[in-house]
């Protein structure tokens, strides 16, 4: 076959063809014609108009946000930072204020002592009780515990890990009851006197002991005879008990024993009440004598 009569290699493609060749239909092109020739565009189309005012709005949208994210001065971390200056205030006349009623009660126990004399029955009645209750601060030997989260629970982010890999509130709890099934006689978690009227309580995501946080490490001091508490409290359940928050959840353990003084600090927020005897009508128990002595029988 002439190279005249070759066929093109798209001769069955005409549709293809012609819109490649021709993207704009005849009619189009002729009304665009027209308006060309009358002066006026060509195209009459709002899209490009309206799409370069959306992307000057989205643009200046992103640089407000952008603005608003890095200035360091917005009314937000302004808010912040005040709020964080008066928690500090106030944490601090908290501090001042304890160590002042510490020091008051200490001056109460003195007078007290110098009252009622040092071999008096009621005196040393009164120093025991103090300390049963917590009112005095107490020294000497005894064991540490100290409690922290796991490694995997401390992120390094500011965030905390899984429940499961942090200290609870209820295993301060436990551990500190532990100590007293060991025979403590004085259990204080960082600085903070347990006495009976204690809680140890979750916050959020933070442990407190009667309204005051706790920070990392948990240090549970507990006074009390060095030669039996560790061994009872390792045998006992509290043993048990860390041994599986270390194995299980990764919880870090540890005891320190210490034949060395320890201190652990008067409660705080103690109240004293007086108690008043009601009368029931019922006979005395030997606590009283009646007006007749009665004699042998």
């Amino acid at each position: 076959m002439s190279a005249a009569g070759e066929r093109r290699p798209d001769a069955s493609m005409t549709l293809i063809r012609t819109m490649m060749e021709r993207p704009l239909d005849p009619g189009y092109a002729a009304a665009a014609a027209r308006r060309e020739a009358a002066g006026l565009p060509g195209s009459t189309s709002l899209r490009a108009p309206r799409l370069l005012a959306a992307t000057l709005a989205l643009g200046l949208v992103v640089g407000v946000a952008a603005s608003n994210l890095t200035a360091p001065d917005t009314p937000r971390s302004a808010a912040r930072a005040d709020l964080v200056r008066q928690i500090e205030e106030r944490r601090t006349q908290v501090e001042q204020l304890s160590a002042q009623q510490q020091g008051l009660q200490a001056e109460v126990s003195t007078l007290e002592a110098a009252q009622l004399g040092p071999s008096a029955a009621g005196g040393a009645r009164g120093r025991t009780l103090a300390q049963a209750v917590g009112a005095v601060a107490m020294t000497g030997p005894g064991m540490v515990v100290t409690l922290d989260d796991a490694p995997a629970g401390d992120t390094g982010d500011g965030t905390d890990g899984t429940e499961e890999q942090r200290v609870l509130s209820k295993d301060l709890q436990y551990v500190v009851n532990a100590l007293w099934q060991a025979g403590a006689e004085a259990v204080s978690i960082n600085g903070n006197r347990m006495t009976s009227v204690s809680a140890i309580r979750f916050a959020g995501s933070a442990l407190v002991v009667d309204f005051r946080p706790l920070a990392r490490p948990y240090r549970i001091t507990a006074i009390g005879d060095p030669r039996s508490m560790p061994a009872a409290f390792a045998d006992g359940v509290g043993g048990s008990y860390l041994s599986t928050l270390h194995s299980t959840f990764g919880i870090r353990a540890d005891t320190d024993v210490s034949q060395d003084d320890l201190t652990v600090p008067a409660g705080r927020g103690l109240t004293l009440r007086e108690a008043t005897p009601v009368d029931t009508g019922a006979s005395p128990s030997g606590g009283e004598r009646s007006d007749q002595e009665e004699g042998p029988s």
